[in-house]
């Protein structure tokens, strides 16, 4: 029953969709005729973005790239060459170059197999055979250093080959005949070891979600299953007892589509980093991938028709339709029929849009479909009753005989696509550390959005204030943690955006209504004790009994932990004097005086003590500033207590477990082994003790981040290093 009811749903969801259409085509004639006159514009002036092929500005890279590399700043020059390759045309043997030259760089730096890749990669590409004897020169001294005897003999053979085949100078030809005799006598000396020249990128293992997978559930923990409440709709619930950091998802996604503002290189098919060496698409500048398979798979595959998108720069101009045209792209290419059917399952909340909502939305599916069709070659290589109508049902009264009918049947699909997006979208994130100032003395971390995915198992939680769950992310896989106990026949709670220690009650609950299309009633949002917990962070502090004071009363203010009622803003003018050293502080840190910023900095704390409530984030970003200046003139030990002040009062508002407090931790370390690296001193008490709390410190951190994402994460590798360097500064002590 239950499985015929989601059938008709889905029948009568397209049905829907394509009566809207059909209506906003004939209610807006010139609607089509605008948005195929707005592609034609956008196609006419590609070649005049800033972000396109242009072999001036490859170029200019190119050329900076070789001083670099000629001063022997590899790393720079590495840079460099990889922007060249991003900005060189196809049609060009420049792009073939500054991948060769970016091979020279990393074959300095020690990178052989990035070396090799390449190399591989230059030649793939139409690298002037004239002057291929130099890369495969340079690729079997990699193979050398990587002790790689059959690869290295291999690529000396064509050497010879090229040496029989090729005119060259004498003079050339006897150097190069020196360094393959002085390369065949090192092969003669090396052991005959395994081949190995796969790209030796590391990236960690899949996990394996607890008790196995469920049979009926795809991608989810045998411990959970999906049940159905008219009231709520599809949810997770627990179908036994599941303890603390147990995972309940494993699950990549359906489709996923980077964001245009991310600054790191992420690759276009995995979503996997890129490093500083992608491989970059031949034709758009946007695009790069993290080796030459996954560019070669999204050439076949979706790329080949949002290539030109990106030349267009259209994708950045409609957010989400982005995920859902290659949805599309994903549907036409899969062969599990049921994965299909999970994406297609997801709610659309058509019923409850506006209909000012329902036209946008159908008029950018509209233009997608134009797009489609004017633009590339998808109708034309796309058999639809194949791909698609045979795989969902064919309710729209359409035989696709017409073109008419296959744009109305892919514009119905592209428009479901954006609505069970807009509910169903998860933010893939990665944690970046960002240099805090030109120092580099303290980094901070922080979570950072880099693209959208749907994930259908995962899209069956519902949503909680107070999640019991975390997820993470290795490359386009989501993985979900229980982040406390949950109990047999306890619902498993995703938090769709900011939790209720990240963000005020009536703004959640306006972000749940305006996207979700529902009033979130869950116990952050329903229980007294839940509404002032966030208040206490902006509270002025209680005159009697030094607790938070709330302002929920305009005429007064009262506290929240003995009730007494303050009538007036008795701190007004101690919080502007408070500020006014605050900012006078920031200018004489740009201006590089530190002792007088911390003279100002101090004040300041001591005015807001007086007036602020004692985790008042306002402190606490005192606080944390005067550590950094005290880091920066390198009094690491000032620098430390001010960081520790800082971590109870971000423990107190994002909880003991939470991301902020390992990352926060993580800051502080750095500063204590910048002190136990600096001191000469490592008699003193003060020295045993900082090494002390060091080890306390990167043991916690490294429980949190176990907890909450894992040892694939690579914030662990990070605390991993940082032990070991402990390890070695600990051998002399007994600590």
């Amino acid at each position: 029953r239950e499985c015929k009811l989601n059938f008709r749903n889905k029948q009568n969801c397209l049905f829907q969709l394509k009566c809207a259409l059909e209506r906003i085509a004939s209610s807006y004639l010139g609607c089509r005729q605008l948005v195929s006159a707005w592609l034609n514009v956008l196609y006419d002036i590609r070649d005049k973005r800033k972000r396109q092929k242009d072999l001036e500005i490859s170029t200019a890279f190119k050329l900076s790239g070789n001083k670099e590399f000629q001063s022997k700043k590899y790393a720079a020059s590495l840079e460099l060459y990889t922007k060249s390759a991003l900005y060189a045309p196809s049609n060009s043997v420049d792009l073939s170059i500054a991948i060769a030259n970016r091979s020279a760089s990393l074959f300095y730096l020690d990178r052989w197999q990035d070396c090799i890749n390449d190399i591989k990669l230059a030649i793939k590409l139409g690298y002037p055979e004239n002057l291929r004897y130099k890369l495969h020169l340079r690729a079997a001294q990699c193979y050398l250093k990587l002790g790689n005897r059959g690869s290295a003999v291999e690529t000396v053979l064509q050497m010879h080959n090229i040496l029989n085949q090729r005119n060259m100078p004498n003079e050339k030809k006897e150097r190069l005949r020196r360094q393959m005799k002085d390369i065949t006598s090192r092969i003669s000396c090396m052991e005959d070891n395994a081949d190995n020249t796969t790209d030796t990128t590391e990236f960690p293992s899949q996990p394996e979600v607890a008790y196995g997978e469920n049979p009926n559930f795809r991608s989810a923990s045998a411990a959970i299953e999906v049940k159905y409440a008219p009231e709520k709709g599809r949810y997770v619930v627990a179908n036994r007892d599941i303890k603390r950091g147990q995972i309940l998802f494993v699950e990549k996604a359906f489709a996923f589509v980077p964001l245009p503002h991310v600054k790191t290189y992420i690759c276009y098919n995995c979503c996997r980093s890129c490093g500083d060496t992608p491989v970059p698409c031949t034709e758009c500048v946007d695009s790069a991938y993290c080796n030459i398979d996954c560019w070669d798979e999204a050439r076949s595959s979706c790329h080949r028709w949002e290539c030109l998108g990106n030349q267009m720069g259209l994708w950045s101009h409609i957010g989400i339709a982005y995920l859902a045209v290659r949805t599309l792209f994903k549907c036409t290419a899969a062969t599990e029929d049921n994965r299909l059917n999970e994406v297609q399952d997801l709610v659309t909340n058509f019923s409850k849009l506006q209909p000012c909502d329902v036209i946008s939305y159908g008029i950018t599916a509209i233009m997608l479909t134009l797009y489609l069709s004017k633009h590339t070659d998808f109708f034309k290589v796309v058999n639809l009753k194949k791909c698609l109508v045979s795989k969902f049902c064919n309710d729209l009264n359409c035989d696709l005989a017409t073109k008419g009918d296959e744009r109305l049947y892919v514009s119905s699909l592209l428009l479901r696509n954006i609505l069970q997006l807009i509910s169903n979208g998860h933010a893939i994130t990665k944690i970046n550390a960002i240099a805090d100032n030109n120092k580099n003395k303290l980094l901070i971390q922080q979570q950072d959005r880099i693209a959208t995915a749907i994930y259908p198992s995962a899209s069956m939680m519902n949503h909680s204030c107070d999640p019991n769950i975390i997820n993470s992310f290795l490359g386009q896989t989501l993985i979900t943690k229980a982040t406390r106990d949950i109990a047999t026949g306890e619902e498993v709670f995703n938090c769709y955006g900011a939790d209720f220690r990240r963000m005020l009650k009536r703004e959640r609950q306006e972000k749940m209504e305006g996207q979700y299309c529902f009033k979130c009633t869950c116990t952050a949002c329903t229980l007294p004790e839940y509404e002032d917990i966030l208040k206490k962070f902006s509270a002025m502090k209680c005159p009697e009994c030094s607790g938070p004071l709330s302002d929920n009363c305009h005429s007064s203010m009262y506290c929240i932990d003995c009730g007494a009622a303050v009538y007036e803003n008795i701190y007004d003018f101690t919080l502007r004097q408070a500020q006014h050293h605050f900012a006078k502080a920031e200018i004489c840190i740009e201006e590089e005086k530190y002792e007088e910023a911390l003279i100002k900095l101090k004040e300041c704390l001591l005015l807001r003590k007086d007036a602020l409530y004692k985790y008042h984030e306002d402190i606490a970003a005192t606080m944390d500033l005067m550590a950094k200046v005290y880091a920066i003139m390198g009094q690491w030990l000032n620098s430390i207590s001010y960081l520790e002040h800082s971590i109870v009062a971000i423990e107190e508002r994002y909880g003991s477990w939470s991301i902020e407090v390992c990352n926060e931790i993580n800051k502080l370390t750095d500063i204590c082994l910048q002190y136990l690296q600096e001191e000469s001193n490592t008699s003193s008490k003060f020295y045993k003790n900082v090494l002390k709390k060091t080890r306390r410190y990167l043991n916690r951190a490294q429980e949190i981040i176990d907890l909450t994402y894992g040892p694939w994460n690579e914030v662990y590798r990070e605390i991993a290093v940082k032990k070991e360097i402990l390890s070695s500064i600990l051998k002399n002590f007994n600590v």
